[in-house]
């Protein structure tokens, strides 16, 4: 589900305000029915430049990118979308307006740092809207309960919510979604807004963060050795002492450092 679809009334009206103040400010020397008209030309390239764009963020952002390499990747297409629409602008207003286009083009460089301004809002405009998006895409099988019959709001005793132990994980995979089962998951990581799932298969970006993950995966195989890793127990060859430092070494060799206040309760989970 593209969440467009539940607020497109509220996002084309964001980006036609902002699109009549834009014209209005930049132009604050131009007449009046230009202002309006440039305004509402804007607010169409705008719409639909953010409605490309974010079809780009969300199908064409390749999942294995680091946090940092997405905000880089974002960076560089919200300038590029900021120069597409500025030049789009100037192109329009050339072909139709060109008697005030001389004073237009002393406005070119306040345009296009709002159309930054703006795309980078738009941007958190997403985010907003998008923030539940891994749930409205939810298979039945993220759902899944390891016990098979606790359902979701379902209360213990005390009427405390009970929390849902996932026997598998969903992900976006380009325009796909990938199922991930979670024995087969060698550890968490924490990336930045995302948690990084590694299988031996490689690995996949998640918004979610580690205490949710933590709560919802099988206590009896995962454990949180660090407050930015969770390892599946299943998959651990050994501990070792490195100095001052213990490290879990895993079966594909990988090695993550243990905390000092998480070694204690590993051990006595391992049995060691």
């Amino acid at each position: 589900m593209n969440p467009f679809t539940e607020y497109r009334k509220s996002y084309i009206t964001v980006c036609f305000v902002t699109a009549v103040i834009y014209a209005f400010v930049a132009g604050i020397n131009q007449p009046f029915i230009f202002c309006l008209v440039d305004g509402i030309v804007y607010g169409i390239i705008l719409s639909t430049t953010g409605f490309i764009m974010w079809n780009i963020v969300r199908f064409a952002l390749p999942v294995n990118y680091s946090h940092r390499y997405r905000n880089l990747f974002i960076s560089i297409l919200i300038i590029l979308a900021s120069a597409l629409v500025t030049g789009i602008e100037t192109c329009a207003v050339y072909l139709f307006c060109p008697s005030s286009f001389d004073a237009y083009v002393t406005t070119i460089p306040v345009r296009a740092f709002i159309a930054l301004l703006i795309f980078f809002n738009l941007y958190f405009f997403y985010k907003f809207i998008g923030k539940n998006l891994n749930d409205s895409i939810k298979t039945p099988m993220d759902s899944s309960v390891m016990n098979g019959h606790e359902k979701s709001g379902a209360t213990n005793p005390a009427g405390v919510s009970a929390v849902q132990i996932v026997d598998r994980i969903t992900v976006r995979s380009g325009q796909k979604i990938k199922i991930i089962p979670v024995e087969s998951i060698l550890y968490v990581k924490a990336d930045g807004d995302y948690i990084s799932i590694h299988t031996s298969e490689g690995r996949w970006l998640k918004e979610q963060t580690m205490k949710y993950t933590e709560d919802r995966l099988p206590a009896n195989s995962f454990i949180r050795i660090h407050r930015s890793y969770i390892v599946n127990i299943h998959r651990i060859s050994r501990i070792e002492r490195y100095g001052e430092k213990q490290l879990v070494i895993l079966s594909s060799n990988e090695k993550i450092k243990i905390s000092a206040a998480r070694y204690q309760t590993l051990k006595q989970i391992l049995g060691i």
